[in-house]
């Protein structure tokens, strides 16, 4: 009994402790902005094709309200420029009488709008660590579907010209076609420091199904093939100054 009422104690002791380190620096509430640039290293999921990640880049702005009386938690929202796609450099393709290895790339750019939820924690007075999670929506602003081949001569050059093409554009089958909208989930983790600079690493889930239906419907009556699902998945590694 003693030992059972020794252990109530001491952790009684530990979470006031605690609780009392976490309140003496606890976050003010109030709205703040931040403007965030990086990389990504992003992938097309299910593919038939591009099933490797490809480098971007991905930039943005945020609006963060500490809520108040809550001990750290907050919410926030932005509007981001960010690069997507995927790549595939193992294909052979047959050009006239010769075979090539064709590299393949898609860039997608995405107009993006993250809303999450978070919770921050000051470890020290100019030292804070924070987490947050919830859904993004995007809209395809650009980007491109670009093949290259590891040859010369005017029929390379004319068969590369004829796949590459502009991402989002309706062209019918057979080339790929991506729809303009998004959608998913993701979350970051970050620190910052002196209440100004911010590193910051995150995932992003996409949920929706990018290729068109007119697509999915042509390849199915042309070849009897039912196309997978295809989703973006992106990590991104950013920097950021709280303004």
């Amino acid at each position: 009994m003693k030992k059972i009422f020794s252990l109530i104690l001491a952790l009684a002791l530990c979470t006031g402790n605690a609780m009392a380190f976490e309140f003496d620096n606890e976050p003010e509430a109030g709205l703040s902005f931040m403007g965030i640039f990086g990389m990504n290293i992003s992938k097309l999921q299910n593919h038939a094709v591009v099933d490797k990640a490809k480098a971007g880049a991905t930039m943005g702005v945020r609006a963060d309200y500490m809520l108040p009386k809550a001990h750290g938690a907050y919410i926030t929202a932005g509007v981001d420029w960010t690069m997507k796609g995927g790549k595939c450099n193992d294909l052979f393709t047959i050009v006239g009488p010769d075979t090539y290895e064709e590299s393949i790339k898609d860039a997608l750019h995405y107009f993006e709008v993250p809303i999450r939820v978070g919770f921050r924690y000051n470890l020290w007075e100019n030292l804070g660590f924070y987490g947050e999670i919830g859904p993004y929506f995007a809209v395809g602003v650009g980007g491109k579907h670009k093949t290259s081949l590891d040859g010369d001569g005017a029929a390379i050059r004319m068969f590369e010209d004829e796949n590459t093409y502009a991402v989002f554009k309706d062209y019918g089958y057979p080339y790929d076609n991506f729809q303009r909208w998004d959608a998913g989930i993701g979350f970051r983790i970050g620190a910052e420091y002196e209440e100004h600079y911010n590193l910051m690493i995150g995932c992003d889930w996409g949920l929706a199904d990018i290729y068109r239906t007119s697509l999915r419907d042509a390849v199915r009556d042309q070849t009897g093939v039912t196309l997978p699902k295809v989703k973006n998945f992106n990590f991104s590694i950013t920097v950021g100054y709280r303004f």
